[in-house]
C-alpha cells in the first residue's frame, strides 16, 4: 500500500472512531442522539454539527446538505452518524445501533454499525463495530 492510500485509510479510521465516540457520548448522556456530522475541509479542519431533528428526516437533511457542499466547496471528508434499529443476522427482533457513514472526497467510503444495549445495571454495553465498504453518496457526483 503506498503512502497516499495508507493516509486515506488512516483518515477513514480516525473519522469512524470520532463519529462513534461522539455518538456514544451523546447516547450515554441523553439516552439517544440526533443525526450528526463531521466535515473535514481541505486544510484538515474538523467541523462537528447536529441535525435540527431526528429520524430519517434529519439524516436526509444532512445527506442533501453535504452533497451540495461537496459539489460547491473543498471538502476532504464527511462522516454522518445516527441512532437506528437494525436486525442482526438470524435474529427475530430489531436492536439499537449506531450507524455511521464515512466518505473521503477521493472516493473511499465505509459504513459502520455498532449495536448497543443496556445491561441489568442500566449501563450501555457496545458490541464490536462492524465495518464494510460502501458506495459513495456524498462525493459520488464529484467523481
Amino acid at each position: 500500500m503506498n503512502n497516499e492510500n495508507h493516509e486515506r485509510m488512516r483518515e477513514l479510521s480516525r473519522l469512524v472512531a470520532l463519529a462513534l465516540d461522539i455518538a456514544k457520548g451523546a447516547l450515554e448522556e441523553q439516552g439517544t442522539f440526533l443525526p450528526g456530522s463531521i466535515a473535514v475541509d481541505a486544510a484538515g479542519k474538523y467541523a462537528i454539527g447536529v441535525a435540527p431533528h431526528g429520524g430519517v428526516d434529519g439524516w436526509t437533511l444532512l445527506t442533501t446538505a453535504f452533497r451540495q457542499r461537496a459539489a460547491a466547496e473543498e471538502l476532504r471528508a464527511v462522516a454522518l452518524y445516527r441512532d437506528v434499529r437494525v436486525r442482526e443476522r438470524g435474529a427475530s427482533e430489531d436492536v439499537d445501533a449506531i450507524h455511521a457513514v464515512v466518505e473521503l472526497a477521493s472516493g473511499e467510503a465505509v459504513q459502520v454499525f455498532q449495536i448497543y444495549r443496556k445491561n441489568d445495571a442500566g449501563e450501555i454495553v457496545y458490541d464490536r463495530p462492524e465495518i464494510e465498504q460502501a458506495p459513495s453518496v456524498i462525493f459520488a457526483a464529484s467523481h
